[in-house]
């Protein structure tokens, strides 16, 4: 698998709500993992300094066999986003450094604090963007030149996508096993995934071809997390359920959320929901 360098990679926004390229810039320019002078909302999006600044981190400073790079990366946690079982962090952070931890393998606490901040935010900001109405992705892969042309490179998000589908790849199988899904899915398995299909290798043969592939991803993706959505939601609502049947002092808050006292709210027989 072949990557461009990071100074090519380009930032694709599928939606109809769309900031303008770049963002807002980082002030951070200092020391390379310097933190920023105030707290950052963990729900703000990453920058593009911010996303360049993790990208050099995964790239440079993380001196495991397995780490991913921050396209990888992104279509890994795309998938985990979408699918169709909550997979906590402590699950799939150890496979983004490729170690065992949760944490970075670096000395410096201030540089661990500070990646992990940028990974969290930078999931965080992939389920904002499916959040919002209509629902929006912002993929990130590379492009190469060939011939004087540029193509999307897609090949190393769709291989971290798959990574992503493998923490509950059983969970998926009701969707994979569809007419539908498989359609969906074709473009990102063809790309990303070794042995997927005896025409493979005749199909992801040259730049162009890659780049045509590339095509329907984005809304793929959207569509099977518009499918996966309300088993997603009924889960919730069983979680949510589970947390009301615990016993609760009636002058305790609500474990609903609401901030009343239980007995003015769940806890009222004329009040549910």
């Amino acid at each position: 698998m072949t990557l461009t360098s990071s100074a090519n990679r380009r930032r694709h926004l599928w939606g109809e709500s769309s900031p303008e390229p770049g963002g807002a810039r980082s002030e951070n320019l200092g020391h390379p993992h310097s933190l920023s002078p105030f707290m950052t909302s963990p729900f703000t999006p990453l920058s593009e300094d911010e996303f360049e600044e993790l990208s050099q981190f995964l790239l440079y400073d993380v001196d495991t066999e397995e780490v991913m790079v921050s396209e990888i990366m992104d279509g890994f946690l795309h998938a985990i986003a979408i699918g169709p079982t909550t997979v906590e962090p402590k699950r799939w952070l150890p496979k983004i450094w490729g170690t065992e931890e949760m944490l970075p393998p670096i000395e410096s606490l201030e540089v661990v604090n500070r990646m992990l901040s940028l990974v969290m935010r930078h999931f965080n900001g992939i389920l904002t963007g499916l959040e919002s109405d209509p629902a929006e992705i912002t993929p990130r892969w590379s492009w190469q030149t060939f011939e004087g042309v540029d193509h999307d490179d897609a090949e190393a998000w769709a291989f971290g996508f798959v990574e992503g589908m493998t923490l509950c790849w059983d969970d998926w199988q009701p969707l994979l096993s569809t007419p539908q899904g498989q359609a969906w899915f074709r473009p990102i398995g063809l790309l990303g995934k070794d042995d997927f299909s005896a025409d493979q290798d005749e199909l992801t043969k040259t730049p162009a071809q890659r780049a045509e592939l590339a095509v329907p991803i984005p809304q793929a993706v959207l569509s099977m997390h518009a499918h996966w959505l309300s088993l997603r939601m009924a889960i919730a609502q069983r979680e949510t359920a589970k947390a009301l049947q615990a016993k609760v002092g009636r002058n305790e808050p609500c474990p609903c959320g609401s901030g009343k006292k239980f007995k003015k709210c769940c806890g009222a027989a004329a009040d549910l929901h």
